[in-house]
């Protein structure tokens, strides 16, 4: 199959759509498809791959520090590269300028439409005063499914969603996964965790608290350090350590600093992704309380780990996180930091979390992504254009 991937984030940015349709790629090219990318000219950079087309853009970011803005496609050479590569079907992954390029892509070459719903952008009013009103970005939404063959739903949050908004729609479910191999290189001795741990001012015995991930508020990260800085004051044992970058980094530094607590909460900033392994190898813990995700990319990272996580219960991790065998989900943050402490507090439930963890991660690899996905095109390459309502059917990737 030759498949064209539509995204509004390629190389250099970094987050999970890239993470994820990256790692897509490479696994159908190992299969023998094709894949092609439409995406983004982020500043300063350019692709030397002749199957990537970047469109240039109108920068726009929003305050997210990733890069994005308002796309400048020519249909054009749009057509001309899509029927360079003779592309049977189009799957876009954004909503915005890109995603419409795709849109009209596959209207005018007569190609079905895959489309994933990877954002909850009704959570990200701080960003833009539209995604207030619902209303409005709904009749935003459903305008842009038009057209669509079949929605990607990432996990029961986004099926909910997508079936509440466009019901007419056929989703089917597609977890998101990882590539173990090309996450983790290789497992961390125990001389080099303590190495690790020493270059970050952690003891041996200390019970060290991770989140990895973009610093906005829609991540709730000031109400998570806010909830877990009683314990993290009280007990001399306990560290927490915050991987990434976003808009609400030197807020949260400076309030860590007015609470006396700039030696037990380490900011990494950006780390890289193919390294930021070494840094979940040497917490006991991922904590989470974001209620805007989809489906995490980083708790299925922490998982491959080996570490238990503590988040807020929300249908975008239910398939993750299973209570009472590799973490906890919580209905307030008040419990949450009571379940952190519970769990740092005993080491034999710890150690059996963290082995369920890595047994659960299993679920979640790349290969298993790819697998459904190459399963999906192949069913809606065979039901377009007059049979897509077999594509409803919840067995159909089994």
């Amino acid at each position: 199959m030759n498949i064209a991937l539509f995204l509004d984030c390629w190389s250099p940015m970094k987050n999970g759509v890239v993470t994820s349709a990256q790692q897509l790629r490479e696994g159908l090219a190992r299969r023998g498809h094709r894949v092609v990318v439409v995406s983004v000219q982020a500043k300063g950079y350019a692709s030397d791959d002749p199957e990537v087309l970047l469109i240039p853009q109108i920068e726009m970011d929003f305050g997210t520090k990733q890069g994005f803005g308002l796309a400048l496609p020519q249909r054009r050479m749009l057509v001309e590269f899509l029927r360079k590569y003779e592309v049977e079907l189009i799957h876009t992954h954004t909503e915005f300028g890109i995603g419409f390029a795709g849109r009209w892509a596959a209207r005018k070459l007569d190609l079905p439409r895959v489309t994933t719903t990877h954002t909850m952008f009704e959570m990200y009013s701080n960003y833009s005063f539209v995604l207030e009103f619902k209303s409005v970005w709904r009749a935003f939404y459903r305008h842009y499914m038009r057209g669509t063959s079949v929605i990607v739903a990432p996990s029961l949050k986004a099926v909910k969603y997508n079936q509440m908004v466009v019901p007419k729609l056929p989703v089917q479910v597609v977890p998101n996964g990882i590539d173990t191999a090309r996450f983790m290189h290789a497992a961390l001795s125990e001389t080099e965790i303590a190495i690790d741990r020493a270059r970050y001012g952690i003891g041996g015995e200390d019970k060290v608290l991770i989140f990895v991930g973009r610093l906005g508020p829609e991540k709730r990260i000031e109400e998570l350090v806010s909830c877990l800085s009683p314990l993290l004051k009280r007990r001399s044992d306990a560290r927490m350590i915050i991987v990434g970058d976003g808009p609400s980094l030197e807020g949260l530094k400076a309030e860590a600093i007015v609470q006396g607590m700039a030696d037990k909460v380490l900011f990494t900033g950006f780390v890289d992704w193919k390294v930021v392994y070494r840094l979940y190898c040497i917490a006991d813990i991922f904590v989470a309380a974001s209620l805007s995700e989809v489906h995490s990319m980083t708790l299925i990272e922490a998982a491959m780990c080996g570490l238990p996580t503590v988040a807020r219960r929300d249908d975008s991790n239910i398939d993750l996180v299973i209570d009472g065998e590799n973490g906890w989900l919580v209905d307030d943050d008040e419990e949450l930091a009571r379940k952190v402490e519970a769990l740092i507090s005993d080491g034999e439930e710890l150690g059996r979390f963290s082995r369920r963890a890595l047994e659960i991660s299993l679920r979640f690899t790349a290969e298993r992504h790819v697998e459904r996905m190459e399963k999906l095109y192949r069913k809606t390459l065979a039901a377009f254009p007059y049979r897509l309502e077999e594509l409803r059917d919840p067995k159909l990737l089994d």
